[in-house]
Formats: structure tokens, sequence, C-alpha cells
């Protein structure tokens, strides 16, 4: 089974790396994890929307959540993404033919979720493959 872990360093989506460390243990679970970096709609002058996240966070972030899977006794791939996170989750899910995402009940980014609406909602919504929300 593959497993995609969305991860953003918050609280649920720590919760969502335990899941997944649980699942592996249990049986033979590829797991990899993934931190988007958000885009964000520019003005109407601007050559087109802007990161509205640090790069190099996210990457502290997936080493982060990479350790503590190790820590569990599961080794885990990463992918960094810079977009949409739903789309990207969605996208990488798809593109990776993965079994199942994982991710937390709602995410570090509490202004974008209450704008654009929740990432978790939005995954449910779009994946082609089964998605477990981790409260």
């Amino acid at each position: 089974m593959k497993v995609l872990v969305a991860y953003d360093g918050s609280e649920p989506a720590g919760h969502a790396l335990t899941r997944a460390a649980q699942i592996a243990q249990r049986g033979d679970a590829e797991v990899t994890v993934i931190s988007v970096v958000p885009l964000q709609a520019s003005g109407p002058r601007s050559a087109g929307p802007i990161m509205s996240g640090d790069v190099e966070e996210h990457g502290r972030e997936l080493d982060e959540a990479v350790a503590k899977l190790k820590e569990s006794g599961v080794e885990a791939a990463r992918i960094e993404a810079v977009g949409h996170p739903a789309e990207s989750i969605v996208d990488e899910a798809d593109r990776g033919k993965f079994d199942l995402i994982i991710v937390g009940h709602r995410g570090a980014h509490g202004v974008q979720r209450f704008l654009m609406g929740s990432t978790a909602t939005r995954v449910v919504t779009h994946a082609h493959c089964d998605v477990l929300v981790v409260r």
C-alpha cells in the first residue's frame, strides 16, 4: 500500500504522521510525506501568484516529519511542492498512484483556510483514492 501524508508542521498534521506510522507498522506500507508551499493570488499589476510560505521552512518541516517517522521505525520518502495545497496533494497522489492520503483535520494556515476552505475538505472532494482525515 502506498500512503501519502500531508504535513505542514501543525498539531493535526502530527496526528496524521502518527497514524501513518501505525499503518506502516501493521503491514507493508510505503510512506511518503508531502509539504506544500502555498501560492497566493497577487494583485492586478503583478506577474502572477506569489509564494505565501517559506520554502526553507517547509523543507525543515519535511525533515522533521521524516525524522519522526524514522523514530517509529518507518522509512519515508519526501516531496516538496509549490502550489495550492489541496490540488498539489491530489495531483501527487494521482501521479504517484497512491492508495491512501492521510491529512490532519485542519492545518497551520487559519486565515487561508477561512478564505479558501479546508485543505482536508478539498482533498476528500477531489482525490481519486481513499482519504483518511485524522483528528
